[in-house]
This record gives C-alpha cells, structure tokens and sequence, in this order.
C-alpha cells in the first residue's frame, strides 16, 4: 500500500487547541420542531429557545427527535455546554445540552446460581459502593453551532475566556440572529452562520 504524499501526515499532525464553557446552573431550555426550506426532506430541524428566544439550530432525524420527545429531556432546566477552537472566520462553537441518561430498566436480572459463587457477592458489594459515588450519567445533545468572527472577539488572546463570553451571549440573549452554521454547512452554503 503506498501512502498518499498530499494526504496529511496524522501522527505528526498538530492538534488544534479547544476550550469548553459550562453554565454553572442548569437553564431552562424550550426544543420544537421548526420549518426550513434548507433541510433535507427525510430530516428535521430542532429549535432551540432560551428566555423566548431562538438560540440555535440543529438538523437531526425523525428518530432522534421522537427520543427527546419520548424521554422529555428539556422538561428540566440542564447544563449547557460549549466547546470551541479557533478555526476560520475566528471561533468555530458546538453548543450542546447535557441530558440526564434514561434509568437502565432493562437491567438483566440476578442470577440464581450467582448467590453460590463467592465473587459474585464481592462484586455487587463494589458495584453497589460505586454506583453510590457516581456522578448522574448525562449525554451531550447537540444544539448548533456558533459562529463568532474574528474582528467581533472581545478576548482574542485567550480562548477560554472567548468561550465563556459565547457561551454568556448565547444564554443572555446579546447573541446576533445570522442563519445557523450548521445548516449553511449541511448544504454547503457560505455566509450562514449564527453570529454570537
């Protein structure tokens, strides 16, 4: 197999550097359906709203959204998230939601014969004491991205403090309405982009 001399070389490739922001409370967000004339025709577009205002946008399929529908994950306030790099036009941002996972109902059930085995009452003592110790289990769902251009950053010399203020904007309501990013990439057009 020979190598490709103008694919770029992974192991030797920089890693870009990131920054993630967290609200420090959970917010309330609203989720809803949203027409687009933008999407494909098998997906959908997700809203997403803070205080009454749309923050951002997401393209997912039907299935995706009849689970948040079906488990009623923006029923509670929940952490929101931000992680960004610095990528051109300035700072390229995801924006998710932290969601609480579902209970495992279908837990398989003890054993009869696992009482007998002398490791077996070991390990639930374990699994018992760390279970206790866990933090909730959460998942990430995506919201959008967030585009902030590079003559708009008010911290350009530190991307974490870039990050928290995107992340501020969005939940305070200073973010500039622009079309979502993630739908002008998802088509492929240029100069849609949610400004925060």
């Amino acid at each position: 197999m020979e190598k490709d001399e103008n694919a770029p070389d992974s192991e030797n490739a920089t890693p870009v550097p990131a920054a993630i922001a967290a609200t420090a409370e959970p917010v309330q967000l609203q989720v809803s359906l949203i027409e687009d004339d933008r999407v494909p025709a098998e997906m959908v577009c997700m809203g997403t709203y803070c205080n009454g205002r749309l923050v951002a946008r997401s393209v997912m399929t039907p299935e995706a959204w009849a689970q948040i529908q079906e488990h009623g994950f923006f029923e509670q306030p929940l952490q929101v998230v931000l992680v960004a790099r610095a990528a051109p036009p300035g700072l390229q941002c995801q924006l998710f939601a932290m969601v609480p996972l579902p209970d495992d109902e279908g837990e398989e059930p003890d054993e009869p014969w696992s009482a007998s085995v002398p490791s077996s009452s070991y390990e639930a003592s374990v699994s018992d004491e760390s279970s206790e110790a866990e933090e909730p289990q959460v998942a990430p769902v995506p919201l959008g991205n967030i585009v902030r251009y590079q003559r708009d950053r008010v911290h350009p010399e530190s991307l974490p403090l870039e990050t928290a203020d995107v992340l501020k904007k969005i939940i305070e309501g200073d973010a500039s309405e622009v079309v979502d990013r993630a739908l002008a990439d998802l088509l492929g057009l240029d100069g849609g982009e949610k400004e925060a």
